[in-house]
């Protein structure tokens, strides 16, 4: 993602470049202050001093806002990048790809954009001035004497150590860290999501002990990763005493034996000293670089999901199609089918009468579950090359149980589909018999509706998911178990409807109800 960045990043280590060489003016400064002050005391040379101190150090406040400027800009388009990438990829994510997976547990992992925000924020505010600065100035001592040069050399060993040497296994600690963190997320959800088995049922114990478990697996990861942290910071402060005291002795020797002079040895403690506080200040950027690498792996997990091959140019049927398979059999958790050959004739009904298979049959249909074996086409062409879901609905409608999501009515129908507006969502709630239900709302189409449909009555939200279904007119629809689940008057009216929309489509529902089965045009049956 930073790869997009590359001017700005450009920008940022130009800045960090001039205000880490305009940051030892102030050691500079003092040298000279220093020498002056050993051969007596002037005003104009002070004051120069004073005046070169003052604009350099301005200059350097002035390069640190425009860096935290460019930084902000970097974190809001990291953040647009991320959300735009994953709402182009999550609609055609590979469905065989979620298969043992909470979805709405992937979804959570976004939270993680922000901690690669603020980790960002720090390595390139705090991380590139420290390597520049830790650069430049151990540079400046080597021009002092060759015994600093060597100094150098042993001090930035140290640093090497301390960054990577002791940091062996904190990217991984980490990750771990972050993981259990989210089986806990995960946990609470599930109470929330089951109020029958914590609330009703007495799983009250169950669900206080595992979250106990889950808190003390967070903890003991936390420790794994806190060790290794914690003994970079120790090193490191060890590295400070050591380093300034080990300068001190070997500047003042070199002072005493006429090899240094007095203000350069100031200059060079002063320098040091600020290197060694920006490395002890890279602690916090070291713990940001190990939550950015951990935050990369789950948002990592997101952009890596396989997606369906892209269609730019489907092919668009005006008629019904055909639709047939050969022998299929697949598998989805714990549950198996194998489904007999059938060619169902364009413009026809076709029942698949099952109690256990609705779910796994559609996934099948609809082409979100790869069959084991066994291939699914329309019109000839296999169902995977039909390019479903660059159709807007046009070629395959499929209504399934109770997938509404946080937004109004009019947007639960018409997703935004082009041809799809209210008169139209009227029409196909009319044609479902809930326009009425819907019209005595007070905002009627606008209502907003929450995940899962309330307040929708659990029949409405069939009704809902069948009119979303129908409303771009496919040529294809599908219907897993819906109609069951309507009062028989409701039965009889969309029975009706449907029958009447066989000139336009292909229709194929299951079912577990022989009444609905014996008014299909054919119907076969699944058994276990």
């Amino acid at each position: 993602m930073l790869l997009l960045e590359r001017k700005d990043l450009a920008a940022i280590v130009v800045f960090s470049l001039v205000a880490s060489i305009l940051s030892l003016v102030s050691p500079l400064a003092v040298e000279a202050l220093v020498n002056v002050v050993s051969w007596g005391i002037y005003l104009q040379p002070l004051i120069i001093l004073a005046m070169v101190l003052l604009v350099s150090l301005s200059f350097q406040a002035i390069l640190s806002v425009l860096q935290a400027l460019v930084v902000e800009v970097i974190q809001r388009r990291q953040f647009v990048r991320i959300v735009g990438d994953l709402a182009h990829r999550f609609p055609q994510v590979a469905r065989s790809q979620l298969v043992g997976i909470y979805p709405r547990e992937l979804a959570n992992r976004l939270f993680d954009i922000m901690t690669i925000q603020k980790a960002t924020a720090v390595l390139l505010m705090d991380g590139i001035s420290i390597v520049l600065i830790t650069l430049i100035g151990l540079c400046l001592l080597g021009f002092y004497h060759p015994f600093l040069l060597g100094f150098d050399v042993i001090l930035i060993t140290l640093m090497t150590l301390v960054t990577w040497g002791l940091g062996w296994g904190g990217v991984r600690t980490s990750i771990q860290e972050s993981a259990t963190k989210y089986r806990a997320v995960h946990w609470l959800q599930d109470i929330l999501d089951t109020p029958s088995a914590f609330q009703i049922n007495g799983g009250r114990a169950l669900a206080i002990s595992r979250s106990s478990l889950l808190a003390a697996d967070y903890v003991r990861a936390r420790k794994n990763h806190f060790r290794v942290f914690i003994r970079q910071i120790a090193f490191a402060a060890g590295v400070n005493a050591f380093a300034l005291t080990a300068l001190l002795g070997l500047g003042g020797w070199l002072v005493i034996h006429g090899e240094l002079t007095l203000g350069q040895l100031v200059a060079s403690e002063l320098v040091v000293a600020m290197v060694l506080a920006a490395f002890t200040k890279a602690g916090k950027s070291i713990e940001k670089f190990y939550d950015l690498m951990a935050g990369m792996d789950k948002v990592g997990h997101l952009l890596d999901l396989q997606t369906n091959q892209e269609h730019p140019n489907p092919k668009l049927y005006s008629e019904p199609v055909e639709m047939e398979w050969t022998r299929l059999v697949a598998h989805y958790g714990t549950q198996q089918m194998t489904l007999d050959p059938c060619r169902i004739p364009a413009g026809s009904m076709l029942a698949i009468v099952t109690h256990q298979y609705s779910s796994l049959v559609m996934k099948v249909l609809t082409g979100s579950l790869i069959p084991d074996s066994g291939k699914v086409s329309i019109q000839g062409v296999e169902l995977e090359r039909q390019a479903v879901g660059y159709q807007q609905g046009r070629l395959m409608g499929y209504a399934a149980p109770a997938e509404i999501f946080a937004g109004t009515i009019l947007d639960n129908i018409a997703l935004q589909r082009e041809g799809i507006d209210e008169n139209r969502c009227r029409e196909v709630l009319e044609q479902v018999g809930l326009w009425k239900q819907i019209a005595n709302l007070p905002q009627g189409l606008l209502t907003n509706l929450q995940t899962g449909g309330f307040p929708l009555t659990k029949r409405q939200c069939h009704q809902l998911m069948i009119a979303q279904a129908v409303a771009a007119g496919p040529r294809l629809l599908l219907i897993e178990d819906l109609v069951d689940h309507l009062s028989p008057a409701d039965q009889e009216e969309l029975m009706g409807f449907l029958k009447s929309q066989k000139a336009t489509c292909t229709i194929i529902l299951t079912t577990g109800s022989a009444s609905i089965a014996n008014r299909c045009d054919d119907q076969i049956h699944l058994e276990a």
